[in-house]
């Protein structure tokens, strides 16, 4: 899984050069990417979501790891290390408040000590498709992983990951089709197929849950009207609210996580998400039926 070259700086404090980080850990270059993340906490539009997923996707970062030999034995050294070839990586964990676990990764050396104050952690550089494939395997460990968690805090869930690494994937095979063609990518030998968002009932929602949801909204006064229903894209099914709310982004994004929160006590089956009404979702949750929530 990850970019495991010969050797990788490590932390020591009797290591001179240490004290230096820029002298051993290589500079990745994620300046525009910090930018884009800046920006996106700034104000979450969809501008600012596609600048910052443009430099995501093509950037390295630190991972912290543990690195252990065929004998379970811990490796540490001085600045860098010789990595034996039966050694293995345990990438590092950090949780949330709500018990949550994420891989972590830094843009930057600088980011990587906020989070490492101890200098005892081992770190290696991996490519955003790495790091989001091993946390889309883990399903039963972690929920996702987070870009620089003492700073920006930027965090991408597992229901995220699996929709950005299969728009990734049809990129890179459309672009395979295209050269095959001849074409070198200057123009497609076919529009790339659309993925199509289906939205209908859910079935057996009983009343009473949908009351608790309506309980839940009403301690919202921005909150106009909400829909419920499901919503299958791709081979994936989730169940979706869409909630008119007259409010700032970042409340309005609050709302739709407490209501999505609260939710999971009623409906296990599938994933729960939240939209906006002014979006496709929206377009599709009102073709489905009337609201189940308006406000008095």
């Amino acid at each position: 899984m990850a970019d495991n070259k010969k050797k990788f700086p490590v932390n020591n404090k009797n290591n001179e050069a240490n004290k230096k980080p820029e002298n051993v850990f290589p500079d990745l270059n994620n300046e525009a990417l910090v930018k884009t993340m800046e920006a996106l906490k700034k104000e979450e539009t969809r501008e600012t979501q596609s600048a910052f997923i443009e430099q995501a996707v093509t950037a390295r970062f630190f991972a912290p790891v543990d690195v252990v030999d065929a004998d379970g034995n811990m490796l540490t050294g001085n600045g860098k290390i010789d990595i034996p070839p039966d050694a293995k990586f345990n990438f590092k964990l950090i949780e949330n408040a709500k018990g949550e676990r994420y891989f972590a990764v830094f843009t930057d050396i600088n980011e990587f000590q906020k989070w490492n104050k101890k200098d005892r952690v081992n770190t290696i550089v991996v490519v955003f498709p790495q790091i989001a494939q091993l946390a889309l395997e883990k399903t039963a460990d972690v929920s996702g992983f987070v870009i620089n968690p003492m700073s920006q805090n930027i965090i991408f869930s597992q229901e995220a990951i699996s929709h950005l690494l299969g728009a990734m994937k049809q990129f890179a095979e459309m672009q395979k089709a295209n050269a095959e063609a001849g074409n070198n990518g200057e123009a497609p030998a076919a529009e790339a197929p659309k993925r199509e968002l289906l939205f209908g009932k859910p079935n057996n929602v009983p009343e009473a849950v949908l009351g608790a949801f309506r309980k839940r909204l009403i301690k919202s006064p921005e909150v106009k009207e909400a829909y419920f229903c499901m919503m299958k894209d791709g081979e994936q099914e989730l169940y979706l609210f869409v909630i008119d709310v007259d409010a700032d982004n970042d409340k309005a994004k609050a709302i739709g996580e407490d209501l999505c929160s609260a939710a999971k006590m009623f409906l296990t089956k599938f994933p729960i998400i939240a939209a906006p009404l002014n979006s496709p979702f929206g377009e599709g949750a009102k073709k489905v039926g009337e609201p189940f929530y308006t406000k008095e």
